[in-house]
């Protein structure tokens, strides 16, 4: 059984490198589960896309209209994140 070796330009290899920092920039690890950023938004962007206050957000939060799958707190970063979805009252 013969191997083959590819052989690859440094340039090559760190534009490989290059690409899979930028897909693994968009998860994060947060209490052993892996979250997709995109469909993630801190209070102050939530509140900006949807046009409600932070304090709107806050209370949804508190009231429980955003329920605890779609609000987490990364204590490591000091965010709270917000899953991208319109909420309803």
């Amino acid at each position: 059984m013969a191997t083959t070796i590819e052989k690859v330009s440094i340039d090559e290899l760190l534009k490989r490198a290059d690409a899979l920092i930028k897909e693994g920039a968009d998860f994060i690890v947060n209490d052993g589960k892996v979250l997709e950023l995109s469909k993630w938004l801190s209070i102050t962007e939530y509140s900006q896309k949807y046009n409600v206050t932070t304090q709107v957000v806050s209370k949804w939060i508190e009231r429980g209209v955003i329920g605890p799958d779609d609000y987490i707190e990364i204590g490591k970063f000091g965010k709270k994140l917000v899953r991208d979805v319109p909420y309803k009252v």
